[in-house]
């Protein structure tokens, strides 16, 4: 089975900036199955971009390589990196994006150099690295990688994050707010406040009367706030990085 080769960015869906992506690939590795992961990741914001990952990963179908760019620090001293695995490999910037999912896939690390004589760019690391990058670990033999790629001698960024946080970490085109705290550590007879909001438990949508906001179960297994047929980012307030406590 041949792997799958993920894109999971911020640089916003129908952008140049996938677009050269795509034309990468095509262009050196034209038979790969390449998805579009996410691309509407909130600009910048590494921290809820890595917990999101981590609780996407379980459904992605594996074999796979994951190229991930939410990279603030491009072209400062941040180490590009390669997280090798048996079943699943992660490339891009080392700063806290793959801390989550290394804990559930682990391999071994490596800092990545640049590739040929093309130019790198100070600002688009995701097309002139981590894309090449990726073709070459798709195709490229055993040996000729292995000599090639140094090993990372320090933990990577975010080691010591916790496995969970009750902070929102993505806000879909719905107006829903996902959480990065696990739901099988939730009780649903507790209420859950954000802001000066307290919500209660719902299994569904249909169970609460429209325009009112509440917590549930979404798909992934986490907690999500939601309002049913109305945002709840809107109607709420809420934003990417804003916390929650259990009543």
């Amino acid at each position: 089975m041949h792997p799958i080769l993920y894109l999971y960015t911020d640089f916003g869906v129908g952008s140049i900036y996938v677009g050269q992506l795509h034309g990468m690939i095509a262009q050196h590795l034209p038979q790969i199955q390449t998805v579009d992961l996410c691309h509407e990741l909130e600009p910048c914001q590494v921290r809820p971009a890595a917990y999101l990952l981590a609780a996407l990963i379980p459904f992605l179908a594996i074999p796979a390589v994951v190229v991930g760019v939410v990279d603030p620090g491009v072209g400062t001293a941040r180490a590009p990196i390669l997280i090798r695995g048996e079943k699943l490999s992660l490339i891009g910037p080392d700063n806290g994006l793959f801390s989550l999912v290394s804990r559930q896939f682990p391999g071994r690390v490596f800092q990545l150099a640049k590739i040929g004589s093309r130019a790198l760019s100070a600002s688009f690391h995701g097309r002139d690295l981590f894309v090449p990058w990726a073709i070459r670990l798709l195709t490229d033999s055993e040996d000729k990688l292995e000599s090639e790629m140094e090993p990372l001698m320090q933990p990577i960024v975010g080691s010591d994050w916790p496995q969970q946080i009750q902070e929102v970490i993505h806000i879909d085109r719905f107006g829903n707010a996902m959480t990065a705290w696990v739901a099988k550590e939730a009780n649903h007879n507790r209420s859950l406040q954000i802001g000066s909001h307290t919500l209660a438990y719902r299994s569904t949508f249909g169970e609460a009367i429209h325009g009112t906001a509440f917590w549930y179960v979404n798909s992934l297994g986490l907690i999500e706030i939601a309002c049913n047929q109305k945002s709840a980012s809107d109607t709420l307030g809420i934003h990417v990085g804003d916390s929650f406590v259990w009543l």
